[in-house]
């Protein structure tokens, strides 16, 4: 297995996607595809952004807030907005 330091970054993805209830049939909108940024929102809940471009202008909503970023990458959570967990998974 292979770990390069990558293990804190993916829990944070992984929790924001188990927190936001984001699975294979999440409806995913494209915010802007360019050579050097690609930002989506997933389930209106998330955004993603990937590519080298550091400035997204305005198209992060103000009632989103940075959850996880690394090299390249940038992930947004609407704030206050809260899946519940199905019974029995808690």
């Amino acid at each position: 297995m292979f770990d390069w330091n990558l293990k804190q970054e993916i829990n944070a993805l992984a929790a924001t996607r188990k927190r936001n209830g984001i699975n294979a049939g999440s409806k995913l909108r494209v915010l802007a595809a360019e050579s050097d940024m690609y930002v989506a929102m997933v389930d209106e809940r998330v955004i993603t952004k990937i590519g080298p471009r550091i400035d997204v202008g305005n198209i992060i909503p103000s009632d989103f807030h940075i959850v996880a970023h690394g090299n390249d990458y940038c992930v947004w959570e609407k704030s206050g907005l809260r899946v519940p967990e199905p019974e029995g998974r808690r």
